[in-house]
């Protein structure tokens, strides 16, 4: 990092930065006042405020050149596109709390400092578009770390992912895969069976996430979201089709969710109180439908009762994405049609629950449904990740057909007027 460091080794004191921006931007400029939510009406939450109900959810970008977990000049230019183009609240690729749980050997972290200061010039930069608030996703990928990225290979095979675990010799760590029990992802031979996490381990994973949410703070993140989905760690301890622990961590529904519970509480207690915490879930598991029970597994209904559960210990916003557990099963991955995890979300609002917010994820790029789910009470965010990769203007896309006004950044809005 060298002079692009942002603050310093031995005082984390931020070094001077000028804002990008004097006005904040993606927000709504004109138009009647109303009570009514909408996709660009604004929302506080823990007195922090967002100027709409977009976010950018966390995609992993696999850029860590060093494999060190450490951002680099490419995340710059990524999350500040982002941030520049009026969400309401941006995140930070899946980020992983220990070296084993990174989704790949290029994976970002944040269990040291130079990580640390790394995601500090992030951030500052991030701020400095004076738009989106910067939120970061901490992860631990279990059963599911040490894989390539989904580009390896991919003209080369005409498109096809095909991920597969990384070797040692190019950086890999089979042999230090971890999960609730020793189930591989696959019984096919080819991925490892993972070690099964004793219960010295599992608390210094609640430790590990603590750590790496006060190293985000430090670094003035905004938002803390705990990734609670699609297959990894967390997952796998709540689903009993992953979990088959005899003890106090395994077995029944209250076990099953205590490694998160405990995961909530250690976090809560390192943050500031005005700081909002996110969980993001899957829904499902997809053994059937998008709505039927699985008792047994893991359901929308099982997700509903730990809403309940994890309300009051301090999550204030769950973000419903689904599947990524069971291999055998895709749908749910990539959903070909628009707002499909919908009724995931519709189903825990339906439950009411005292100081829970839902965010909605998945296909819903078409502003129209977009801006219904929020006025209806299906969703309070929605959230778009590989849409803005295609479309980094969408907030303004969307705000054009919804025929709404919003201020563009200050070098880009004067455009928009030439000829008029």
């Amino acid at each position: 990092m060298g002079d692009a460091r942002c603050i310093s080794r031995n005082s984390l004191s931020p070094l001077p930065l000028g804002h990008i921006q004097e006005k904040t931007v993606g927000v709504k400029l004109d138009g009647p006042s109303s009570s009514e939510p909408s996709l660009f009406s604004p929302i506080t939450i823990r007195g922090l405020t967002f100027n709409n109900r977009i976010l950018v959810s966390p995609m992993c970008m696999y850029s860590c050149q060093n494999q060190d977990g450490i951002f680099t000049d490419f995340h710059l230019a990524h999350i500040g596109t982002l941030s520049l183009r009026g969400p309401g609240l941006v995140f930070i690729e899946a980020t992983a709390v220990q070296p084993n749980g990174r989704l790949s050997p290029q994976d970002t972290g944040l269990w040291n400092e130079d990580q640390e200061l790394a995601l500090c010039r992030l951030v500052r930069l991030a701020k400095a578009c004076n738009g989106a608030r910067i939120g970061i996703q901490l992860a631990h990928g279990g059963r599911k770390a040490a894989a390539y990225p989904p580009f390896h290979r991919f003209e080369e095979t005409g498109g096809q992912i095909a991920r597969g675990i990384v070797p040692n010799e190019e950086g890999g760590w089979a042999a230090d895969l971890v999960a609730p029990s020793a189930i591989p992802w696959k019984d096919n031979g080819e991925y490892p069976t993972p070690n099964e996490l004793t219960k010295e381990q599992i608390k210094e994973l609640v430790a590990a996430w603590a750590s790496s949410a006060e190293r985000a703070v430090r670094a003035g993140v905004e938002v803390i979201e705990i990734h609670a989905a699609h297959g990894y760690l967390i997952h796998e301890f709540l689903s009993g089709h992953t979990n088959q622990r005899s003890d106090e961590y395994g077995g029944n529904f209250e076990n099953r969710i205590r490694f998160l519970l405990e995961i909530v509480s250690a976090i809560r207690t390192v943050i500031p109180e005005e700081m909002p915490l996110f969980c993001r879930l899957s829904g499902t598991d997809y053994v059937d439908g998008l709505l039927s029970k699985d008792p047994t597994g893991w359901d929308i209904y099982q997700v509903t009762e730990l809403c309940r559960r994890f309300t009051p210990l301090g999550v204030d916003v769950v973000d419903l994405s689904s599947g990524g557990n069971l291999p055998t099963v895709f749908k749910g991955g990539i959903g070909p049609d628009f707002g499909f995890q919908l009724p995931l979300a519709e189903e825990v609002k339906k439950a009411n629950i005292p100081g829970l917010k839902v965010a909605a994820v998945g296909s819903l790029q078409n502003a129209k449904l977009s801006d219904e789910a929020v006025r209806s009470g299906k969703a309070d965010f929605i959230g778009i990740g590989r849409h803005f990769l295609k479309d980094p203007n969408w907030v303004y896309t969307a705000a054009e057909e919804l025929n709404v006004n919003i201020r563009w950044p200050a070098q880009y809005s004067w455009m928009w007027s030439w000829g008029k």
